[in-house]
C-alpha cells in the first residue's frame, strides 16, 4: 500500500486515498475517519453504547472499531474502584473493629472544638480517596496488561489497534463492576469477627478474621458468581475482537481466556492479590 492508497477498514481491500466510499463494499471512509477522530461521548452516550453493547455485541463493536473511546473504559473502571473499595470498607465493619479514639480540631479545653469519630473519618476516606487511588493503580496496570494483551492478539491474527482493544476491555468490564457491586452485600451476609478495640487488636488478629471471612460460604458464592461474570466479560470481549480484529473466534477466545484465566486464579482463589 502505498502513500496514496488506503485499506478499507471493513473489507481490507485497498483503496485510492481520494476515495470517500469503498467501491467493493461500500463502506463510507470519510464517516469512518471522522468519527475515528471527533468521537467524544457524553456521560449519557456511555451508558447508552454501554446498554447496547450487552444487548447487542456485534453491531455495538462495529461502532466501536469506527468510534473509539477511552472514556466509557474510564468511568466503567472507576465505578469498579468504587464497589471495590466500598466492600474493603465492609470488611472492616465485618471484622467488629472499633474505633474509639477520636480526632480533634480546634484548641480544645473551655475554646471551641470539632471532634470528628475515626470511624467517620475511615468512611470517608474509603468513599473519597481510596477509590481515586485505586483506580489509578488499576489504570496502569490495565494500560500495560491490555497492551501485552493486544500484541498477544495481534500475533495470533488481530488487527484491532490497542486504543480500540482497550475500548473493548473496558466496556466488558462492567460485568465485572456489576459483581464488586454485589460484592458488597456479600462481604456483610459473611461471619463477624468481634475484634474489639482499635488500640488493642493486632494484624495477627485482623488476618485471621480476614481467612474466615474469605472462606466462609457468602463469599464462596461470591467467588462463584466472579467466576461467571468473568465467563460474560471474556464472551464479550472475544466477540468484539472477533469483530474488530477480524480474527478466527478460537483465536479471539484464546487471546482473551488466556490472560484473564490467570488473573482470576491469582485474585480470587490463590490469595496472592486479595
Amino acid at each position: 500500500m502505498s502513500e496514496s492508497t488506503q485499506k478499507c477498514p471493513s473489507c481490507s481491500e485497498t483503496v485510492p486515498l481520494e476515495y470517500s466510499v469503498c467501491p467493493f463494499c461500500g463502506f463510507g471512509l470519510l464517516e469512518y475517519e471522522l468519527k475515528k477522530f471527533s468521537f467524544k461521548p457524553s456521560l449519557r452516550e456511555v451508558f447508552i453504547r454501554l446498554y447496547a453493547y450487552f444487548r447487542h455485541p456485534f453491531k455495538t463493536s462495529e461502532e466501536i472499531a469506527i468510534a473509539t473511546e477511552k472514556k466509557g473504559g474510564n468511568i466503567i473502571l472507576f465505578l469498579f474502584s468504587l464497589f471495590l473499595s466500598l466492600r474493603y470498607y465492609m470488611v472492616m465493619v465485618k471484622s467488629g473493629v472499633v474505633y474509639s479514639t477520636f480526632f480533634e480540631i480546634g484548641p480544645g479545653g473551655e475554646k471551641w472544638s470539632i471532634t470528628i469519630p475515626m470511624g467517620f473519618i475511615l468512611f470517608l476516606v474509603t468513599l473519597v480517596i481510596m477509590p481515586l487511588v485505586v483506580w489509578l493503580m488499576y489504570k496502569i496496570f490495565l494500560l500495560i496488561a491490555t497492551w501485552l494483551m493486544a500484541k498477544f492478539a495481534a500475533i495470533l491474527g488481530s488487527e484491532a489497534t490497542t486504543k480500540q482493544f482497550r475500548s473493548i476491555i473496558g466496556y466488558s468490564l462492567a460485568a465485572i463492576t456489576v459483581g464488586e457491586f454485589l460484592g458488597i452485600f456479600f462481604t456483610l451476609m459473611g461471619p463477624s469477627g468481634g475484634l474489639g478495640s482499635s488500640s488493642s487488636v493486632d494484624f495477627i488478629d485482623f488476618a485471621g478474621y480476614i481467612n474466615n471471612l474469605y472462606g466462609s460460604p457468602a463469599m464462596w458464592i461470591f467467588k462463584g458468581i466472579m467466576v461467571v461474570l468473568w465467563l460474560v466479560f471474556i464472551i464479550y470481549s472475544s466477540i468484539s475482537l472477533r469483530i474488530i480484529g477480524k480474527m478466527a473466534w478460537v483465536n479471539a477466545f484464546v487471546a482473551i481466556a488466556m490472560p484473564v484465566a490467570l488473573f482470576v486464579f491469582f485474585f480470587y482463589f490463590s490469595g496472592v492479590l486479595t
